[in-house]
């Protein structure tokens, strides 16, 4: 051997034209952990030839790579250095490339290649460019190694490998995880398989079940290496070389042992526990590219990040809804789970009717965490499911004492998360806390909000932290602490399983910063409220109150937030902007409550903001139908806002009090509220308001039933909405234009403003208004002699409607009349089974098939 202890290569070619594919010679040598010999004439001051022969003489492998030029003649010699460099080399293993095509070869070199294509004790091959010449000699050097070299005795002796871990438990619910993982580890264009997940979902469990369901696939069988125990990345090879029973020799580096190994063999290699030495990933790199038959499985928290790795992300288990029967039971792992380590820990326990529904929302508090749920399991031993259920307001706290022969960080649940966390930089755990401030889940901007907030800081004092939210955050989701959960063609949107924001809640109430996380995340969702405030008045944007629903959690908490700190102006501003939220989501009942709050604060509030707080509790008491006490809170809120001149307070108080009017038929105290709130919304610019007044007025002309008038109002009122597409005021304009109509007797005109009405709500989103131009829609099929529609639109728009979406339109416009056909008189025409089967047919259409029938005429 050299004096490195390395085996040498030496390799022979002309310097002036084969520069490129010496380098990629080079390169596929040194990939299998090889010394090359690059002789380079003048390189030393010596002569050419007592050089090379030197190095030779050093060498074990002999490569020549030939191309169109014979070489230089040193003087007093008949052949050229590359030739004589090939004589030279007689004893030891030749292998030789020519590259083609060559039509300016030298005949003298062609009379060479002749020569050694004829030789038998010569490896002989031609290849094209330095990509092609690079794999086959990185090919031809490791069959070389394993047929002569190892078989000499050169290379580590070896004992028997590590077993792959006996299963403690029985495997629930991942059988499509399992398919998925055969399919790539089985792809032979697939040679890194990384799987992924937090810690405590399972991956383990499944990479050892992988390992014994694929051992009869590769020729040689499975390599197991756990690397929980070894503590620094330095010592991976070690325990590599260990796991398969290598004894390494002094003469030869570990990785080269490894890699000689596993050369020739295939086999898949299993690393198990590979977070905590990340950095070790160019070991993985280095024995993927030296021994090609090897297909590596790793489990770790976060992605290796090499070249070639596919990333699996292993989910929770399936958790039931809380409805669920014992005979669906079987298709929810994690409530199997439960069970098969609930009779391990007591073999009296039976799941039954009783205990049930406590199994099933202990399943689903742990959010189907295998890890959790085995430790909550473990607790039948001493508390019933029910009780183990009320004490699980900190589930990191019950859930401890797990079995004694799993690893110390997952013995409770917390040191479960807590390893994770150690495992992170510093930034990384900064932002880990203060994201735990999120309820529900965050998107990108939200995180870059809370977790650059850099508050009393400026210039150069500005740590490194507030640019790296990005990466930070990467490196969390890479860590399996946060997870992405939307689809990719939507907004991305992460959050974290509640057991890992509980431990993230602990650490940041410890830190310094949870007074101003949290008022960070207070401030970001007011100012989203205040950003889509517009937009959302007009329903003019579709899909934004799916946004809000989505971040509902968090506005509820930044609204809890303000209150709980004594700034109910702050919480104000916030249900202004997303009132129509609260109303056409179903969160009325809840928008009182806070709203209560507020102008119960009243020594917090300014005036105006006092009278503000009546105002938005009085239009949500009227959109909840109770008059009572939404009339008096109006009046009361305009009398101080004429006080403090606020004329925006002042339109929008003066509107619903005039729609009020209208309902209760008292039209001269009608007429000068809208006229009032119309002319001030047009001077402040609050142009969605001005459809909402022509209607407003277009009803008094109806409820007089002068039609001309009433038509000429909603005709402007469309056209104003249209304007500014505002959808709320399109709907009102259309529903009332059917209306009068209808009182016209025009049903042909009502059933085109109805359509047209469904067509606009369906298309914005409106899910409020749809039920509602359904059920009309439905009235005028029964009018008109389509009985069987007409019972199964009726049922359809009667399943969508939800109580809050009862009160919607009708806050704005009259109720649809009542003269026609009714159930009875429709039942009697269709018989009991054909009306009955009309609306099982309509409850079940669902509003697309709904929306599509009364379209479809």
């Amino acid at each position: 051997m050299a004096p490195d202890q390395r085996l040498r290569v030496f390799v022979s070619s002309t310097l002036d034209e084969l520069a490129t594919e010496r380098a990629a010679v080079s390169e596929a040598v040194l990939r299998l952990h090889l010394a090359p010999v690059m002789f380079e004439q003048g390189a030393r001051p010596h002569a050419p030839r007592d050089v090379y022969r030197s190095s030779i003489a050093q060498s074990h492998v002999f490569v020549g790579v030939y191309g169109e030029d014979y070489g230089w003649i040193e003087p007093g010699a008949s052949v050229s250095g590359i030739e004589d460099e090939y004589r030279l080399a007689a004893d030891m293993p030749r292998l030789i490339y020519v590259k083609t095509p060559a039509p300016r070869r030298d005949p003298r070199l062609a009379a060479l290649i002749e020569d050694i294509e004829s030789s038998a004790d010569v490896s002989f091959r031609r290849f094209t460019d330095a990509r092609e010449l690079r794999r086959l000699v990185e090919h031809d050097i490791a069959v070389l190694l394993t047929e002569r070299f190892q078989e000499s005795g050169v290379g580590p002796e070896t004992a028997p490998p590590a077993a792959i871990p006996v299963a403690r438990t029985q495997m629930f619910d991942r059988d499509l995880e399992t398919a998925a993982l055969t399919e790539l580890l089985t792809d032979e264009d697939v040679r890194l398989v990384t799987l992924t997940g937090p810690g405590g979902v399972g991956k383990t469990r499944l990479a050892t079940d992988l390992a014994e369901r694929l051992r009869p696939v590769f020729p040689d069988g499975v390599g197991y290496v756990e690397l929980s125990t070894v503590n620094t990345p330095d010592l991976v090879v070690d325990a590599v070389a260990r796991a398969l029973g290598l004894r390494t020799s002094s003469t030869w580096r570990p990785l080269a042992d490894i890699v000689a190994f596993l050369r020739t063999r295939q086999m898949l290699l299993v690393v198990d526990n590979f977070e905590h030495v990340i950095e070790a990933a160019p070991v993985l790199a280095d024995i993927l590219a030296g021994a090609a038959g090897v297909t590596a499985l790793v489990t770790s928290r976060s992605p290796v990040r090499i070249s070639g790795e596919h990333a699996f992300a292993l989910e929770p288990l399936a958790t039931p809804d809380r409805d669920i029967t014992l005979d669906a039971v079987g298709h929810y792992g994690a409530v199997r789970l439960f069970v098969d380590r609930a009779r391990a820990a007591s073999g009296s326990f039976t799941l039954n009717e009783d205990n049930l529904p406590a199994v099933v929302e202990i399943c689903r508090r742990l959010e189907g965490l295998p890890l959790a749920i085995e430790l909550a399991a473990a607790k039948v031993r001493v508390l019933p499911p029910a009780a183990i259920l009320q004490r699980m307001g900190r589930p990191l706290e019950l859930l401890t004492g797990g079995a004694r022969d799993l690893p110390d960080r997952q013995r409770t649940l917390r040191d479960t998360v807590g390893w994770s966390y150690d495992l992170l930089s510093f930034s990384e755990r900064r932002l880990f806390r203060r994201l735990a401030v999120f309820t529900g889940g965050f998107t990108l901007d939200a995180a870059e909000a809370i977790g650059a907030d850099a508050t009393g800081l400026a210039g150069d004092d500005l740590p490194s932290w507030v640019d790296d939210v990005v990466d930070s955050l990467d490196g969390l989701v890479q860590s399996s602490l946060v997870r992405q959960v939307s689809k990719p063609a939507a907004e991305p949107r992460f959050r974290m399983l509640d057991s890992i924001r509980e431990f993230a809640l602990d650490q940041l109430r410890d830190g310094p910063d949870w007074e101003s996380a949290h008022q960070s995340h207070a401030a970001h969702y007011l100012n989203l409220a205040v950003s889509v405030e517009r937009v959302l008045n007009r329903l003019a944007e579709t899909g934004l109150l799916d946004r809000l629903e989505t971040e509902h959690d968090n506005l509820t908490s930044a609204m809890g937030w303000f209150l709980d700190h004594h700034d109910p102006e702050s919480a104000l501003r916030l249900a202004e902007a997303i009132w129509v939220f609260w109303w056409l989501h179903g969160h009325i009942d809840e928008a009182l409550r806070y709203l209560t709050r507020i102008f119960e604060m009243s020594e917090y509030l300014t005036r105006r903001g006092y009278g503000r707080a009546l105002l938005s509790a009085g239009t949500m008491s009227l959109a909840s139908g109770d008059l009572a006490r939404g009339g008096p809170r109006l009046e009361r809120a305009l009398l101080i806002l004429r006080e403090v001149g606020d004329m925006e307070g002042i339109a929008r108080a003066a509107g619903p009090l005039g729609h009020l009017a209208v309902v209760q038929h008292d039209f001269d105290r009608a007429r000068p509220l809208i006229e009032e709130a119309s002319r001030l919304s047009a001077q402040i610019g609050d142009d969605w308001q001005a459809s909402i007044h022509h209607s407003q007025l277009g009803t008094i002309a109806l409820l007089e039933d002068d039609h001309d008038s009433a038509d000429d109002e909603f005709h402007a009122a469309l056209v104003a909405a249209q304007q500014v597409e505002a959808s709320l005021g399109t709907s009102v304009a259309l529903y009332s234009l059917a209306l009068n109509s209808m009182a016209r007797g025009d049903f042909t005109e009502a059933h085109d403003y109805l359509a047209d009405g469904l067509s606009a709500a369906y298309g914005k989103g409106d899910t409020n208004s749809a039920p509602l131009f359904i059920a009309a829609l439905g009235d005028l099929d029964a009018r008109q002699g389509e009985p069987e529609r007409a019972v199964r639109l009726t049922a359809a728009a009667e399943a969508l409607q939800t109580p809050s979406g009862a009160t919607w339109l009708a806050a704005y416009v009259l109720p649809w009349p009542d003269d026609g056909p009714d159930a009875e008189s429709l039942r009697r025409k269709l018989g009991n089974i054909t009306y009955d089967r009309a609306g099982r047919q309509g409850a079940a259409l669902g509003l697309d098939r709904a929306v599509a029938e009364a379209l479809a005429t």
